[in-house]
């Protein structure tokens, strides 16, 4: 019996050994599994974060290949107007004696604007246009300012008529008739649009962006309860646009 007991104390430094080195071996692995297992977490969500920009189409950056940043333009040339109405006033309006109706004049047309081009296909901003036609008998006169929304439909279809835009004008206009001689002016403000069609080609780089230059051909329409003027226009068109694009480094 005493010598059991001997025994089992004799044991007992022992097992007390064995199980502290079985803890400190466990500790170890612990340790060194820890950073390995933190890594791959890391990797995974950084994979998970990269994952929705490579397959999600929201996330992908715009590419700007032929226009961006401002777009400073202005227009000119000839064209071909008429105008008919009566005098700003409820009381003479529809009175045919202060009637007033112009045949085809000759004249000119200008615009201006200042546009932010937001992709390679669209540009929209503020536009402001005038534009004046007259005849030894008549003189018609008017203006009009709003937006301006030019598209280029054809960017990816048709590359060769990537730079040809469509693009329409919307806002507030003004128009005046006045027959040369003692007689009454026709004259209102209300609605202005226009729609047209022009082309552009690179000229040369300029303050970090490029400028460019081409035709265009454009319709405008004044409309007031007392007063209607339709015009066509032909001629130039300039701009410079402010941001460099893929274009700039070929």
């Amino acid at each position: 019996m005493i010598e059991r007991v001997a025994r089992r104390s004799a044991c007992s430094p022992a097992l007390a050994g064995c199980a502290l080195a079985a803890s400190i071996v466990t500790s170890s692995g612990s340790a060194q599994a820890q950073p390995a297992a933190e890594a791959a977490l890391v990797n995974a969500s950084q994979q998970g974060e990269a994952r929705p920009g490579a397959e999600d189409p929201a996330f992908a950056p715009v590419v700007h290949e032929r226009r961006r940043g401002v777009v400073l333009g202005a227009s000119g040339g000839l064209g071909l107007g008429g105008s008919s109405g009566y005098p700003n006033n409820p009381r003479l309006i529809d009175d045919p004696d202060y009637y007033s109706s112009s045949p085809l004049l000759a004249g000119w047309a200008a615009s201006g604007f200042v546009l932010g081009a937001l992709t390679d296909w669209l540009s929209v901003g503020p536009t402001f246009t005038i534009a004046t036609f007259d005849s030894p008998r008549w003189k018609s006169t008017g203006w009009g300012a709003g937006l301006r929304v030019e598209v280029y439909p054809l960017v990816k279809l048709v590359p060769t008529l990537a730079d040809t835009s469509v693009y329409a004008q919307l806002g507030v206009g003004s128009a005046e008739l006045r027959a040369k001689g003692p007689y009454p002016t026709a004259d209102g403000t209300q609605s202005f649009f226009g729609i047209g069609l022009h082309h552009e080609w690179r000229l040369a780089r300029l303050l970090g962006g490029h400028a460019s230059a081409g035709p265009f051909v454009e319709f405008d329409s004044i409309r007031a309860p007392s007063i209607e003027r339709n015009w066509l226009a032909a001629g130039l068109r300039f701009v410079w646009y402010s941001g460099r694009v893929g274009l700039d480094d070929r």
